[in-house]
């Protein structure tokens, strides 16, 4: 069963991150350098934990979707 996070299920947002972390061909370091958090941040959120809220928004501008496509609300 999916854990949910204020109804957002934490799964969709793992994949969303590991997804359109590959589509831009960038390795977990590149990543956690441009959001300025640590590779195993990342790491973990591809695993299904979760970022501070207050990331989401740098998160969805990074990979140009918005805050709703990230939680898998699309």
């Amino acid at each position: 069963m999916a854990r949910h996070f204020f109804g957002v299920k934490l799964k969709k947002i793992a994949e969303s991150i590991l997804r359109e972390r590959r589509k831009l061909k960038l390795t977990q370091e590149e990543l956690a350098s441009a959001l300025m958090v640590s590779p195993q941040a990342v790491s973990n959120w591809e695993r299904g934990g979760y970022p501070d809220i207050t990331l989401l928004p740098r998160i969805a501008n990074f990979f140009k979707i918005t805050v709703d496509e990230l939680i898998g609300n699309d």
